[in-house]
């Protein structure tokens, strides 16, 4: 990762502007300017839909949850690797529009290009670019486009596209196309994969144009899964002349206009998309065909404004402001925005480890989700939260399936990465071995019902996940002599892919047994306060009486690898076995990469940590530990880590505010701010780190505003980074809104709305009682 990289973009609060055009950069600028609502996403690609190569673009098109399969080859199969891939698909594109001048076609690659600048519209959720270009015969048009995927209505996505002739009146052609000639770059995207999809795997059923509108479907050839989509076209003033064609593979439809000088002609182009996971397949081009007239109806302005104000919504409560630091002020709302937009608000979907904006890591969802940015929305947007919950609900029956796979006679399993719930990891060691996802979820669902205190879904869904998950971990491991009888989970990756199939990974084992003991008090909260809900879940689950003891039983006698000399806890049984990491053995351009260019067991058999691995459990239970605890094994962490995920800095950044540490604290924020938005990793091309993305948020309200649940009440331990004048974020927790104010003065904590609420600031009570109360003391 490198740091000191200089800035890409030009510092603005609210906006990220490319203020010039480099088409060196253009893949990496795709990712940055990329639009979605959660089901649609569309790369940041240039409305003329310019033909790059492999290397240098990816006209991607995304929707959540649809995905090709192909049949897995393994040199060797054993049972329980999973023999079918899942892979999101390039959909057709239907943002294409381009513009001939007088016969001559715009290119802004070519002829004179004066005052471009592209940006991505934070605060509403647009992208706009403008620039005046030049044709070789010397005429002059001043571009202007507008695109948006609403929030107000999944299916929908939005373009306006205007052009102003600025020295000549002539003929100016608006075409626009609909390309269903599609496919992935899969070896650019995901190289490590050897079994595609490669070429076209979504093929065209049929493809319709009119005046008017536009309309496709097809078919995934392995998966059979489909899609539709459709475009329909507003004009400011009546075409000269219309034209529309419709082949095998793409559609048309070009309007001639007899433009005068300085007058402007606007086309908008409303398109919807939809997929057989929604609606049966003979459902959809009518269902494409009413959304259009109903979009159309509609119109660009009423369907903006509401997608406005569900933005203008977001932000009034996930919003953090940073007075007097506009580089990481930027890189903080890019990184809110980023993930809010990528997530599935449908309760069949979930988030992919890159959202909709790359073909990256196949568009599988992983635990990113649940333990990185599912907490910002519990905090922010409860019920975004939730349906992310409701994706890993719907999949319960697969998990339980996989546990049968590996073994397990009752409880869940859930995927290390999957898009339809089963599990797509090829390579178990890094995969189906890290068996903390099923903390992790179990962990999502937990924290939500502690924060929203919404006992309806503990009832309803998370009780039956946290007793189901509880199952396999008191069964995959053993009450071991050796250890004293303490309970030992062996074979087990954690987070640290450096340090695979490991005996007792500390991270799994803190969270497996904070699994456990949660599952325990749900059944004690729904015996108490929802009877009916109770019997109705151990009659479904077919709970044995002696389980719950036999998870308690279990969770007290977990057992953590502990070094005397050093009094820090061990990564694994094994870690301070291995060969200390010596950097300097490994040449620079190749320390990123290590499975690029070692084999996997000369990294197993180094004392060295990928990213944060025993810090996490640490950082997320920190009240189970003293500073002292925590300063220890932070301090012999920070040696052995070398930071290769994009997952880990936020992490240590973190913990290093819980203790005290808070240079370090602020110079891991600052890495986790401007990651993606720098390229530190010089990958971002691929896709977003949405982990990371949240991280940020994290960084700033569990480690400067040291936010955390203790016996369920929050508490807070302020910080403000010296650089900083202030600043303010605001948190829901119950039926309670808490607006965060931190000065170096002092910090003020004030209810917005809702009912009393009562926190704790370093271990000191204080309670609001009323809208508008607060409280303030000095740092």
């Amino acid at each position: 990762m490198d740091t000191n990289k200089k800035p890409i973009y030009p510092f603005e609060p609210w906006n990220v502007t490319e203020d010039h055009l480099d088409l060196a950069m253009n893949y990496r600028n795709e990712t940055t300017f990329a639009l979605s609502n959660g089901y649609i996403g569309t790369r940041g690609t240039h409305e003329e839909a310019y033909d790059f190569d492999e290397q240098h673009g990816l006209e991607g098109n995304f929707l959540n949850g649809l995905y090709e399969q192909e049949h897995v080859r393994y040199g060797e199969w054993n049972f329980g690797f999973p023999t079918e891939s899942q892979t999101i698909l390039n959909v057709p594109n239907c943002k294409a529009i381009r513009l001939v001048v007088d016969g001559e076609p715009m290119d802004i690659r070519t002829g004179t290009l004066q005052n471009y600048r592209r940006t991505l519209d934070i605060k509403h959720g647009q992208v706009v670019r403008s620039f005046e270009w030049t044709s070789p015969n010397g005429k002059t048009v001043r571009v202007e486009n507008i695109r948006f995927v609403s929030l107000a209505h999944k299916n929908r996505m939005a373009q306006r596209y205007s052009v102003t002739p600025v020295n000549f009146s002539g003929t100016l052609t608006l075409h626009s196309a609909l390309d269903a000639d599609v496919e992935n770059h899969t070896r650019t995207t995901n190289p490590l994969v050897d079994y595609g999809p490669f070429g076209r795997h979504l093929l065209p059923d049929a493809l319709t144009a009119d005046d008017k509108t536009m309309t496709c479907q097809s078919t995934a050839v392995n998966s059979k899964l489909a899609m539709a989509c459709g475009s329909v076209h507003l004009l400011s003033e009546a075409a000269a002349a219309t034209r529309h064609q419709a082949n095998d593979v793409n559609a048309w439809i070009e309007y001639d206009f007899a433009a005068e000088q300085g007058h402007t002609i606007t086309l908008e182009k409303l398109t919807v998309y939809t997929d057989s996971l929604d609606m049966d397949k003979d459902a959809m081009l009518p269902f494409v065909s009413k959304e259009l007239a109903a979009f159309a109806a509609d119109g660009y302005g009423k369907e903006f404004a509401a997608h406005a104000a569900l933005m203008e919504h977001f932000w009034e409560t996930a919003d953090i402001r940073v007075d007097g630091d506009v580089p990481l002020q930027q890189g903080l709302r890019f990184n809110l925005y980023h993930i809010m937009q990528a997530s599935g608000r449908d309760g069949r979907t979930g988030m992919g480890a890159k959202g909709l904006s790359g073909e990256g890591y196949e568009g599988h969802y992983f635990w990113d989700t649940e333990m990185y940015v599912l907490p910002v929305f519990v905090y922010t947007q409860p019920e975004l939260a939730r349906s992310l919950l409701d994706y890993r609900y719907s999949t319960l029956d697969k998990a339980r399936d996989r546990a049968r796979v590996l073994g397990h006679p009752i409880g869940a399993l859930y995927p290390w990465r999957t898009i339809n719930g089963e599990e797509a990891s090829t390579y178990f060691p890094l995969g189906t071995a890290q068996y903390h996802i099923n903390a992790d979820v179990a962990y999502a669902f937990q924290l939500y019902v502690a924060v929203t205190n919404d006992i309806d879904y503990l009832a309803d869904k998370a009780a039956e996940v946290l007793c189901e998950t509880a199952r396999v971990w008191a069964d995959v491991g053993c009450f071991a002599e050796c250890r004293g009888g303490k309970y030992c989970i062996c074979s087990v990756t954690g987070p640290d892919e450096y340090n695979a199939i490991v005996d007792n990974n500390f991270y799994t084992n803190l969270m497996a047994q904070q699994n456990l003991y949660a599952a325990v008090n749900a059944l004690e909260t729904l015996k108490e306060q929802r009877p009916d809900a109770y019997q109705k879940l151990i009659k479904k689950i077919q709970l044995d009486p002696d389980e719950p003891a036999l998870w308690k039983k279990t969770a007290d006698a977990m057992y953590f690898a502990y070094d005397e000399k050093r009094q820090v806890y061990l990564q694994d049984d094994g870690f301070m076995l291995r060969k200390p990491w010596d950097d300097s053995r490994i040449p620079p351009e190749k320390r990123h990469l290590l499975y690029e260019n070692y084999h996997p067991l000369f990294i197993y058999r180094q004392r060295m940590s990928k990213q944060a691995d025993a810090i996490m459990g640490m950082m997320l239970y920190s009240a189970l530990f003293t500073d002292k605890e925590l300063l220890r094994n932070y301090d012999f962490y920070q040696t052995v880590t070398l930071h290769h995920s994009s997952l880990s800095t936020c992490i240590f950044g973190i913990l290093a505010s819980r203790i005290g540490r808070h240079e370090d604290a602020y110079t891991y924020f600052a890495q986790s701010a401007r990651m993606d938005l720098d390229d530190y990793h010089d990958n971002f091309y691929a896709g977003i780190h949405a982990a990371n993305m949240a991280g940020t948020w994290q960084s700033i309200v569990f480690g400067f505003a040291g936010l955390r649940l203790v016996n369920g009440v929050p508490e807070f331990k302020f910080y403000i980074p010296e650089a900083w004048n202030g600043y303010h974020f605001t948190v829901k927790i119950k039926r309670s809104v808490l607006a965060v104010d931190v000065l170096p003065d002092g910090w003020t904590i004030t209810l917005q709305s809702g009912d009393a609420v009562n926190f704790l600031v370093e271990g000191k009570p204080y309670k609001l009682t009323e809208k508008g109360a607060t409280c303030h003391e000095a740092l």
